[in-house]
């Protein structure tokens, strides 16, 4: 546009400067010649006319001039606001170029983590092969395995049908068990019952072994004024340690009935021979013999007492009379006839 606007003034510059050229000819010619200057004026009269008419076409040129300046100013105008639009622009692309490069840093990093995942995809595959390779082994294994539980639920069914019959003989068999666990039951009591008595006929039986026989050490025992209880200190036999060789004393271990002996001996040319058998410290029996010579002479007896548990039997020398012992001429003895 600036090429144009230069172009136009050139043009009206010659222009002015051809006009000024004829103007100047035309004014020494007519000085030169005067009378020549009748014979030019009609071609003055031309060149008037075309000045004329290059005045007109200047003036239109001038206006058209001013029309490109104002269309010139205007694109001016419009230039400036296009270089703002483009400094605007030009930001913009600047703002671009950095967010570019920042998303270049972040395709970077992604492309690294690509990288990262790629490699990692890659294990997951080879992976994934091994496991497929595995699942096709395993799937083979497993047709077996189904082979087999085939197999086995033929063979179970068999199994259920003989179970099914089995089970039948079995309810059979329960009924059968419940019935003799009755009876069982039954013969256990009664053998508890049976144990418990058999329990305690052994403890009375253990109870009932009761006997003894004692004899005197001394050879000669006298009661004087008053009864002397009489020891038999020489144990013969005493099976449940019933009697006391200490105090002379049986005492019953068990309620029942007893049986009890005794003889006595004496050799004297004169006096009394005589024993008495007391229970609970009551005379229950009484012996006595008297002496005329020097010869032995003997006392015995017997008698069936019931005792009760802890009732005590003993013998003793009524007074004024004696006991003579040798090689167990006199002896105690008593035992259980059976238990109450």
């Amino acid at each position: 546009m600036r090429a144009a606007i230069t172009l136009l003034v050139l043009l009206f510059s010659m222009c002015g400067a051809q006009t000024r050229s004829t103007q100047t000819e035309v004014q020494t010619e007519s000085q030169s010649t005067g009378a020549a200057a009748a014979a030019e004026v009609s071609t003055q009269l031309d060149v008037s006319a075309e000045l004329k008419e290059l005045r007109d076409m200047l003036v239109e040129q001038r206006v058209t001039l001013r029309s490109t300046q104002d269309e010139l100013k205007k694109m001016e105008a419009e230039n400036a606001a296009v270089k703002e639009r483009l400094v605007a622009s030009e930001t913009k692309v600047e703002a671009l170029e950095r967010g570019l490069v920042a998303s270049e840093t972040k395709v970077e990093a992604l492309e690294r983590v690509n990288d990262a995942q790629e490699t990692e995809l890659t294990a997951v595959k080879n992976e994934m092969i091994k496991l497929i390779s595995e699942n096709a082994a395993q799937q083979t294994e497993l047709t077996n395995v189904k082979t087999e539980v085939m197999n086995l639920i033929n063979a179970n069914a068999a199994q259920d049908t003989r179970l099914s019959a089995s089970e039948t003989e079995v309810e059979d068999l329960k009924v059968e068990n419940a019935a003799q666990e009755a009876e069982l039951t039954a013969v256990k009591t009664r053998l508890a019952a049976t144990e418990t008595e058999v329990e305690n006929l052994e403890k009375m039986t253990e109870r009932s072994k009761v006997a003894f026989s004692a004899g005197l050490t001394n050879k000669h025992i006298q009661a004087r004024n008053t009864a002397l209880n009489l020891v038999f200190t020489k144990v013969i036999t005493n099976v449940g340690q019933a009697y006391s060789s200490i105090t002379g004393f049986f005492t019953a271990p068990v309620r029942g009935v007893y049986y009890f002996r005794f003889t006595v001996m004496d050799i004297n040319s004169s006096g009394w021979l005589g024993t008495s058998m007391l229970k609970n410290g009551k005379q229950v029996m009484y012996m006595s013999e008297h002496e005329n010579d020097a010869t032995r002479i003997h006392v015995s007896s017997g008698v069936t007492l019931q005792l009760e548990v802890g009732d005590a039997v003993n013998m003793q020398i009524p007074a004024g009379n004696r006991v003579f012992e040798d090689t167990n001429r006199s002896t105690f003895t008593g035992f259980l006839l059976f238990a109450l």
